[in-house]
């Protein structure tokens, strides 16, 4: 600020040396000495001016320059935080998964109802095997749902449909999600 002070000093009074020896060589009309005199005065009030929007400019830049690396910084760091909570959000996707599949796995479910005392997977024993069972509905697992539900007739053996109407009480108490893990399981074989 003092600098700039010091030059527009300097510059005025260089303005006002030259206008002086400008008059000592040609006699001048009063009213061209305002217009000059006005023109003096504005240069050096202008200059400074210049000067400091051009130094307000540099400064500006200058912060800017400083704060993108502190912004660049910023957002590499949180990177780092949002893949942290993408990946705890995954994992915890993945245990609901899971847990589904654990809580409907057909297999499971194949075993905890009983159904392994009337089917086995290759031979008819009390039931016809699984195989015969997964040939008969294949590309049916509505059809065979529905058996479970208590809304459809038995295909495989209806001579044995007596047998499994007790075992058909228990299968129409399994949710929609079970009934369907059954049949998959079912219908692997």
């Amino acid at each position: 600020m003092k600098k700039i002070k010091l030059m527009s000093l300097t510059v005025i009074s260089a303005a006002l040396i030259v206008g002086c020896s400008k008059k000592e060589e040609a006699p001048q009309t009063q009213s061209q000495q305002p217009a000059q005199v006005q023109q003096t005065q504005q240069q050096p009030e202008q200059q400074p001016a210049q000067q400091q929007a051009q130094q307000q400019e540099k400064t500006q830049e200058q912060k800017t320059a400083e704060q993108q690396p502190v912004n660049q910084q910023k957002a590499q760091e949180s990177k780092p935080q949002e893949k942290t909570e993408a990946k705890k959000e995954a994992k915890k996707e993945e245990k609901k998964e899971e847990t589904k599949v654990a809580k409907v796995d057909g297999e499971s479910i194949f075993k905890s109802k009983g159904c392994t005392a009337c089917h086995q997977a290759a031979a008819d024993t009390v039931g016809p095997a699984l195989k015969k069972i997964a040939s008969a509905y294949s590309g049916k697992k509505e059809d065979l749902i529905k058996f479970f539900s208590g809304e459809g007739k038995a295909i495989v053996d209806p001579a044995k449909e007596a047998v499994m109407k007790p075992q058909i009480e228990i299968t129409k108490k399994l949710s929609k999600e079970e009934k369907e893990a059954l049949a998959e399981f079912i219908l692997k074989h």
